[in-house]
């Protein structure tokens, strides 16, 4: 396996777990922290900055991987 594909699966691994609360295991602990005190964070609240956080990171990505290992 190369380093560009590497560096892709780290990519993606890293879009997952901003996407979507369920995109990573410390995703779901915050939000039980945040509930303990008191603060709400919906799926729908995280997924309107996550979403389009997870957009913005595959065009940067996308453009570094193909311009590094074209």
């Amino acid at each position: 396996m190369g380093i560009g594909t590497l560096l892709a699966l780290a990519a993606g691994s890293t879009i997952a777990g901003n996407l979507l609360i369920l995109g990573a295991a410390s995703n779901v602990i915050i939000v039980q922290r945040a509930a303990r005190h008191g603060a709400h964070l919906g799926f729908g609240t995280f997924a309107s900055a996550g979403i389009p956080l997870a957009l913005i990171q595959v065009g940067i990505y996308w453009a570094y991987l193909t311009w590094t290992f074209g």
